[in-house]
């Protein structure tokens, strides 16, 4: 490795401290210079070349992402790496469109300098991520401040530059279409079509005719040309979901089309040439589906250029509040009512919440809470309602064991309601809290089923599992009134 102290090093930000800590992480390695504000940036820049910015967007007198254009025009260009605590979408996306080689949130670990560092020396050749074009693009189609998918949305400014297909794995309700849309919207094809194929919605006897037209008479039906969806995409980018439930057969005319660069429809020797990106999605396991010979090995590796993974909501829990305040906001605009809160029990039993339905489950949870809640607070209570009735909460696929694994909302329900009650007596000397817990349960569940059955004391006996003697001695223990009901 090469002696890298005659490379230099500039630090922007107007936080002191953070420039100090910097500053003292690098200097036995670089020579460092310092900036507080963006035209002393500028005024650094101009007189040197650096081997590293580490740069911050709010800064006074010209802004970060000002700075960074102005870095983009030098004929020697240095890796600039954008510092900021609003960690949105945007600024990550434009970060990484205008050429940033990294986008990190404060506050961040040293180490995350350090690695950063690492992978410039091992990579020092950037290509100039240049763009001429600002496009305005819609700020609202992904929230998320997680390491996660701020990894996703450094990953769609890189790719805003280039036309290479793309795969995006991720659970139903992560988010897909939203990640194809916003590589579209980010991408030289912004202003030509952007168009869907869900594929498992169309029957596989009409796949073919959907995605790559017919001619007249080609088929009884076809009483006149089809335009298929490729040729409706020409010029922009096409995006196929769900691509694991695509037949084989067509999987197999699909990889001539990336091959080639041409579509012939039902009925046609004719060969169209088209100009179409191709973004495909998924949330089966293809590798899996290889080897079951389900799915072509060869189609994998032509969709698979680069792989965006979305994590589960479950496995991002940090981003449910600013995605349930975001719901919150559109929902009060799209249906013409008042903004409501999020309670802290209401937010603490969503981020207690597994969501098998991920993003898609708390934006239907959200909406429904908006409608029916009459007050301007949605509490615990109108979440748990909507979420613990929901049948489609029962089950989740797990990816990583590609079987179903079984959830409760019942058991959400409860840990939330012990979290609570152990919050409040934690500092209190309070003594045998698991008896008296088991206890109350107890007589909840005793008095509940009595009433369910009209105190029918054998039935009730037999649905607890517990003879008759026991279940009039806690009767008797716990003063259970057998006149009232619930």
């Amino acid at each position: 490795m090469p002696d890298m102290k005659k490379h230099k090093i500039l630090i922007v930000d107007d936080e002191q401290s953070l420039v100090y800590v910097l500053k003292k992480l690098l200097e036995d390695e670089f020579i460092i210079d310092t900036a507080s504000d963006g035209e002393e940036a500028v005024s650094h820049i101009e007189r040197n070349n650096y081997f590293a910015i580490f740069l911050d967007i709010r800064i006074p007198k010209i802004n970060g992402m000002e700075v960074l254009a102005y870095t983009r025009k030098l004929d020697d260009k240095p890796n600039v790496i954008i510092m900021t605590a609003q960690n949105t979408m945007v600024n990550a996306i434009d970060a990484m469109k205008q050429g940033a080689y990294d986008y990190i949130t404060k506050p961040f670990e040293l180490e995350e300098i350090l690695g950063i560092i690492e992978k410039i020396k091992k990579n020092d050749n950037l290509t100039d991520k240049k763009s001429e074009k600002s496009e305005d693009f819609l700020d609202t189609l992904l929230v998320g401040k997680s390491k996660t998918m701020q990894e996703v949305f450094k990953t769609i400014g890189k790719l805003s530059h280039n036309n290479v297909t793309v795969l995006i794995l991720g659970e139903s309700g992560t988010g897909k279409e939203l990640v194809a849309r916003a590589i579209h919207l980010n991408s030289v094809r912004s202003d030509k079509p952007f168009i869907v194929v869900d594929t498992p919605s169309v029957p596989s006897e009409l796949l073919e005719s959907e995605l790559f037209g017919h001619e007249k008479g080609s088929y009884t039906g076809a009483n006149e040309k089809k335009e298929g969806k490729f040729i409706s995409a020409n010029g922009g980018t096409i995006f196929l979901d769900e691509i694991g439930d695509m037949p084989l057969n067509l999987q197999a005319k699909l990889l001539r089309v990336i091959q080639e660069k041409e579509v012939e429809s039902v009925g046609s020797n004719k060969p169209v040439k088209i100009d179409v990106r191709i973004i495909a999605a998924t949330n089966k396991n293809l590798k899996s589906m290889i080897k079951n010979a389900k799915f072509r090995e060869d189609l994998y590796y032509r969709l698979n250029v680069i792989e965006i993974t979305l994590p589960p909501l479950r496995e991002r829990k940090s981003d449910i509040p600013i995605l349930a305040d975001f719901f919150i906001k559109k929902f009060s605009k799209e249906l013409n009512i008042p903004e409501k809160q999020l309670s802290g029990d209401a937010l603490s039993f969503l981020q207690s919440y597994n969501f098998p339905g991920n993003i898609r489950e708390l934006e239907n949870a959200v909406r429904r809470c908006m409608v029916m809640s009459p007050s301007s607070i949605l509490n615990y209570e109108d979440f748990m309602e909507i979420l613990s009735n929901d049948e489609n909460n029962l089950s989740i696929e797990k990816n990583s064991k590609d079987k179903k694994t079984e959830i409760n909302p019942f058991e959400d329900i409860i840990r939330h309601k012990i979290k609570n009650y152990a919050e409040k007596v934690k500092d209190a000397e309070i003594n045998d809290v698991y008896k008296s817990i088991m206890s109350l349960t107890e007589k909840i569940i005793i008095e509940e089923i009595l009433n369910l059955y009209d105190f029918n004391q054998l039935k009730v006996s037999k649905l607890l599992g517990i003879n008759r003697n026991t279940l009039r001695k806690r009767i008797n223990e716990y003063k259970i009134d057998l006149k009232k009901t619930n």
